[in-house]
């Protein structure tokens, strides 16, 4: 099971990003920082996200071969 968290800002900043915090069976798998730029991943193992434009992350999904519905 995924449980997933985040936070967001109490008060109105601008380019402030958005996390979330996944989880499986009670371990961090990492978090995902959304902002205007960008779209990082931060594996709980590591110290760096892996930062990805958005219009690189669009173009990912959509090369993807597996369809979730």
């Amino acid at each position: 099971m995924h449980k997933i968290a985040f936070q967001q800002s109490t008060r109105d900043v601008l380019n402030s990003d958005m996390t979330f915090t996944v989880h499986r069976n009670g371990e961090k798998l990492g978090e995902l920082k959304i902002s205007k730029g960008t779209i990082d991943w931060k594996p709980k193992s590591k110290q760096r996200a892996i930062k990805w434009s958005w219009d690189k992350f669009a173009a990912t999904m959509e090369t993807q071969k597996r369809a979730v519905a």
